[in-house]
């Protein structure tokens, strides 16, 4: 679980503890301080920080809360989306990137400058572009939408209430049908 931190070096690193868990839920407590150069309180806008638990069994499909709030907070699993770096050809060059409003993404760099993002957020906050064609995704379908740049496509799709996408953006100048696409995207192992 991720908490926002000022633009100043934070006093504390965030801690997460487990405050309880059972078999439907884990409710995980972070706390942390930080100050500004200027010694004033934080606002709670500002870059996130990362904070581990550890949990006496996978989380899997418990709910995880917020203790604050006792939300439940979004949850996204690797066993959702393919496994990239099955692929060797993909490194993860932009790192784990988290964001205040529940989005999660994932950057990866690949032959000849290729960019790879892996996106998952709640689906009532997921705004797709117009349908351009669907591929297999898994056992269901997932939507193809343009991405950006002519050549750069996305493909869409969900999993309870979740929406993954996966956006390939080919090298400066260059540019990828919708069939290599689909090729690329089918190539891909899943968990």
């Amino acid at each position: 679980m991720d908490r926002a931190i000022c633009d100043g070096e934070p006093e504390l690193l965030p801690q997460a503890t487990v405050a309880h868990q059972d078999g439907s839920q884990v409710v995980i407590s972070v706390t942390m301080s930080t100050v500004r150069a200027d010694e004033k309180e934080c606002p709670v806008t500002g870059d996130a920080a990362r904070a581990f638990v550890s949990l006496q069994q996978p989380l899997g499909d418990r709910v995880l809360r917020d203790a604050t709030t006792r939300q439940p907070h979004p949850t996204y699993h690797e066993r959702d989306v393919p496994d990239v770096l099955a692929d060797r050809r993909w490194d993860p060059s932009g790192g784990h990137v988290t964001s205040r409003d529940a989005r999660w993404s994932q950057r990866y760099s690949g032959p000849g400058g290729a960019m790879l993002v892996i996106n998952a957020e709640p689906t009532t906050s997921a705004h797709r572009p117009a349908t351009i064609a669907t591929v297999p995704v898994r056992s269901g379908r997932g939507i193809i939408t343009s991405y950006g740049t002519t050549g750069s496509w996305t493909v869409w799709w969900e999993v309870g209430q979740v929406t993954y996408s996966l956006s390939l953006e080919p090298p400066e100048g260059h540019g990828s049908t919708l069939q290599q696409f689909k090729q690329q995207f089918a190539g891909f192992t899943w968990s």
